[in-house]
Parts: structure tokens; sequence; C-alpha cells
């Protein structure tokens, strides 16, 4: 987990959610078989960031599986399954920076997300 040391800090996103750097590992399940790994760049209560070597069609809902690390232990991991639509997707080199809009998390989930976005902001 990681923040930006910029000037730039937080930054407020266009629903009124803030915004925070955050680098988890990320999987988008493709299939039950099946998923793609990447990392997320940033996370709100609303939304997260995901940097992946695949894109997905806008407006499509995927399955996403987050490894959130604990606020008070970092070394140990939370995972965090969540339901997201596609907002955009931008090419970034050999690799897509996907916007996703979450459509479904377990309270436990956005408990845990709301606490880092405070820790962060």
């Amino acid at each position: 987990m990681s923040r930006s040391g910029g000037a730039a800090g937080p930054t407020v996103d266009a629903r009124g959610a803030t915004r925070v750097n955050a680098h988890w590992r990320a999987r988008v399940l493709i299939s039950a078989e099946a998923f793609t790994e990447g990392r997320t760049i940033n996370v709100s209560e609303s939304g997260v960031s995901l940097l992946l070597d695949r894109r997905f069609p806008d407006g499509a809902v995927l399955t996403l599986a987050l490894a959130v690390p604990d606020p008070t232990d970092r070394t140990r991991l939370h995972a965090i399954t969540a339901q997201a639509r596609v907002i955009f997707n931008v090419a970034s080199g050999d690799l897509f920076r996907l916007g996703l809009q979450f459509t479904q998390v377990a309270d436990e989930g956005r408990q845990l997300i709301r606490r880092w976005v405070h820790l962060l902001s």
C-alpha cells in the first residue's frame, strides 16, 4: 500500500467521493476457472481504478477480488469481492487503466475501504 508523496494527495472524483492512491493486488474473474491479475491505482468508497493487461467493454459488470491490507497490521490481507461497472478504459503503454464504479460490495469490504480512504486522506 502506498500513497503519492506529491502535493496532489487525495482527490475528489466527479461523484464527490474522496479518491486515494492505493496499490493493492487485484483480480478480475473472467469465468469460474479464469481470471486476469492487475493492481489498483486508486480507490474511493464509490469505485476503483485498476491497471490490467486487457480491456473490458464500457458498461460491463465485472467481479473483482481485491487483496486489501489490514489498516492496523499491513502484513494481513483481507480478500474483498465486489461487483463493479466499467466506466472507462485508457491505454497506458501496453496495459489498460480501467475506471470502475462499485455496484455491489459486502458491508465488511466497504467498511475496510472506507477506513483506508479516511486513513490516507
